[in-house]
């Protein structure tokens, strides 16, 4: 069986944007929130998908470097990367993630 390398999910965001009154989009900054969306990744997904969120508000090479990269393709926070590759800019919920995960995973053939 061969050695399948997990997905790797980034979600780039904001910590400074205001969230709109309807508290529109997930707010990412949020620890309940981003531990819920790990466990519904883990429970789908099991180990075959890592998150990591990248605050573009951050002073860090990271941030700055996928901030610039987004701005060059005029995207605006947040933005799902899979496999460093904008899968959804602009917001988006969790059902959608999960999705576009199901889909990459279907598309690296590491569904089971």
């Amino acid at each position: 069986m061969p050695l399948v390398s997990a997905v790797q999910v980034t979600v780039a965001f904001n910590n400074q944007k205001t969230l709109c009154e309807g508290q529109c989009g997930i707010d990412w900054s949020s620890a309940d929130m981003v531990g819920m969306v790990k466990k519904r990744l883990a429970e789908r997904f099991g180990n075959t998908v890592k998150l990591a969120l990248v605050d573009l508000s951050a002073i860090n090479r990271r941030s700055q470097a996928l901030k610039k990269r987004l701005a060059g393709d005029n995207l605006f926070p947040p933005v799902l990367l899979i496999n460093n590759e904008v899968r959804i800019p602009g917001e988006f919920d969790i059902r959608q993630l999960m999705d576009a995960v199901e889909v990459e995973r279907e598309i690296d053939g590491t569904t089971v």
